[in-house]
């Protein structure tokens, strides 16, 4: 792949969080001038970019700031967390999420950005569907994604809409699946399985307790693929929605084996009905990413 990125300004929102901490120092081995925009401590941030922007994007002034004279964007903004989280806090899951997208995306065409990539998940797909990039629309989100899913789905639905009307040079959609690595948030209020999980291991919970009865399945992918695959998918030129995920499922309760299989871990765990429903996923489709590059670089799995 040519080398796209020398010498480019590139601003990445949220360039402090999980996927962030891997794409930020990629890019600037790729010899590209990085900028940095995020709400959390500056002492997060990569000592090697170019500027820091304590900003919040929901304002659009504040996008229309930290846009101006970039090249390139990657958009790795989203509010996360479990499901729990997703039921009690659906505001703050939809609103932040739709804001952050409209008003970064359109400072962007404001300030004539010409390469910008949205990160999206795949929770825009229905549990029931096989998460195949091209059927997103025939179905709906789940009950359990609903109010994140439909706001990605609107994320998504923008980039169409500029794609049409605008000059953009190329504008890109990622659809991760469940993401891990470090930088994780271990948050006990909203934290994802495996970071949750982690943390009261390492707290000594006693017995351990799981929810659910363990025969969830999920995608899991790392961190620092998903950052490779969205350097590729800016660098190939890759338009059309694109899953980055392993390719393969695992049950919670392999998950959990594996997190307690470490011979000092002498507790016991335990499943416990919850009363937020844990719906199984269809493994994730990567046909089509392994079609466009030469190996499934990220594809790492438990």
């Amino acid at each position: 792949m040519t080398n796209i990125f020398r010498n480019k300004k590139i601003l990445v929102a949220g360039g402090t969080g999980l996927v962030g901490q891997q794409l930020v120092p990629k890019l600037i081995k790729l010899g590209a001038k990085v900028f940095v925009v995020s709400l959390d401590d500056k002492s997060l941030a990569n000592k090697k970019i170019e500027d820091f922007y304590s900003l919040d994007l929901m304002n659009l002034d504040n996008c229309i700031k930290v846009t101006k004279n970039k090249e390139i964007i990657f958009n790795l903004l989203g509010v996360t967390g479990s499901p729990k989280i997703n039921i009690e806090k659906p505001a703050s899951f939809m609103m932040s999420n739709i804001y952050c997208a409209i008003n970064l995306l359109m400072a962007a065409q404001i300030s004539k950005v010409k390469k910008y990539l949205y990160t999206s998940t795949y929770g825009v797909y229905a549990h029931s569907a096989k998460m195949k990039e091209s059927d997103v629309w025939k179905t709906f989100p789940s009950d359990n994604d609903k109010f994140a899913g439909w706001a990605k789905r609107i994320g998504e639905l923008q980039i169409e809409a500029f794609k049409i009307e605008y000059n953009f040079d190329s504008l890109h959609i990622v659809r991760p699946a469940n993401i891990y690595g470090p930088y994780a948030n271990f948050d006990p209020e909203n934290s994802m399985v495996i970071s949750s999980l982690i943390r009261r291991i390492a707290e000594g919970e006693n017995p351990l307790v799981v929810w659910g009865d363990g025969t969830a399945i999920r995608d899991f992918v790392f961190s620092a693929d998903v950052a490779d695959a969205m350097i590729q998918v800016v660098g190939k030129k890759i338009e059309r929605p694109i899953n980055i995920g392993s390719g393969k499922g695992v049950s919670i309760k392999k998950l959990v084996d594996i997190l307690t299989s470490n011979k000092s871990f002498k507790k016991k765990s335990e499943f416990k009905p919850t009363r937020y429903r844990l719906c199984n996923r269809p493994v994730i489709k990567v046909s089509k990413i392994k079609k466009s590059f030469s190996r499934l670089f990220w594809c790492r799995h438990f």
